[in-house]
């Protein structure tokens, strides 16, 4: 089974190797590398020896886009969405919001060159981190309760040609269904690249299924030939209430049936940011951890290393605890 965690940061070889080696004697065989557009623009060759010094000591090297665009996690800002306004996802109102369309093709051609970077890193696996489309809210909370996107030149003019009728102003079924077909296309195109390559695929996908929050239909997404593996990420202390046992449980049985009915690769992401100094933090630590494990999921990563320790906004309050309750556990 892979053990690993999240990596991000550290870009100075000779401090990420010290790191490599101490989570190689922790127990771990697989690292994820944050591949932002400041890492592709300012740091591509010193993650390609990153990356290889992760491939020497035999960890499963994974490689994702953080922040890019926007559509995809991390805490990482986005130059291109700052450089190309015009590429934004539009409300129906208009106005544009912080992240760029999938549907705009100077955005998708801006990936590709992403991904082609990426895999030319040498990792064994390309990690598209919750693809998602924006929610007006989180940038305006005075955005009113119908607010949606993408409503663009590019989004009316694909969903024209592929209903034969106008965009509607309202969001109905149809314009949920034209966003989820949307996201699947631009992940097909990108996913494409990495299997031509002959490196895996991984998604991962929140555990709340709605068209708000990514992909409603999983089954679908499994069913694409370029996909090699299936995650999710459910992080209590945003989705969960009390049951967080149930709640993993229910993400567990969900990525490792999709896993076998499709024979790929299953992946649950435990939570090791913004937790607070609380035995009952460390008791859901051990239960996420140990339910994965006991579940049969192929792979477990905490995100991310350390607690988080060094990203002080979403650090926990006590990152050592935190990160040796999941070796623990593990």
């Amino acid at each position: 089974m892979e053990r690993g965690a999240s990596y991000f940061g550290v870009r100075d070889l000779r401090h990420v190797e010290n790191d490599l080696d101490r989570f190689a004697d922790e127990g771990l065989n697989a690292i994820l590398h944050t591949y932002s557009e400041r890492d592709q623009t300012f740091y591509e060759e010193t993650m390609a020896d990153i990356v290889a010094a992760s491939n020497d000591r035999g960890f499963t090297t994974y490689v994702n886009p953080w922040g890019v665009g926007k559509v995809f996690g991390g805490e990482a800002f986005s130059q291109f969405i700052a450089k190309h306004p015009e590429t934004r996802q539009r409300i129906v109102g208009g106005s544009k919001e912080h992240a760029a369309c999938f549907n705009n093709p100077g955005f998708r051609a801006f990936v590709r060159e992403w991904t082609e970077s990426a895999v030319g890193l040498n990792p064994d696996v390309i990690f598209w981190d919750e693809p998602h489309w924006i929610l007006p809210e989180w940038f305006d909370d005075d955005q009113p309760d119908d607010a949606w996107v993408c409503r663009c030149a590019h989004c009316r003019e694909r969903y024209r040609r592929e209903h034969d009728r106008p965009m509607p102003v309202s969001e109905d079924d149809t314009v949920r269904q034209f966003r989820e077909d949307s996201l699947l296309d631009f992940l097909d195109e990108q996913m494409a690249i990495v299997d031509e390559a002959g490196v895996d695929n991984a998604v991962c996908l929140v555990p709340v299924s709605d068209a708000d929050h990514g992909i409603t239909d999983w089954e679908r997404l499994t069913a694409n030939d370029h996909i090699d593996l299936i995650s999710t990420d459910p992080y209590w202390g945003l989705f969960a209430d009390d049951d967080v046992e149930g709640f993993v449980r229910e993400s567990v049985e969900r990525v490792t049936d999709l896993a076998n009915a499709n024979d790929l690769r299953s992946q649950i992401w435990i939570q090791g940011f913004g937790l607070d100094d609380e035995e009952e933090t460390y008791e859901h630590i051990r239960t996420a951890t140990q339910g994965s494990v006991e579940g049969g999921v192929d792979s477990v990563f905490m995100w991310g290393y350390d607690g988080c320790r060094s990203i002080s906004s979403i650090a926990s309050e006590n990152p050592d605890a935190v990160w040796q309750t999941y070796l623990d556990a593990l």
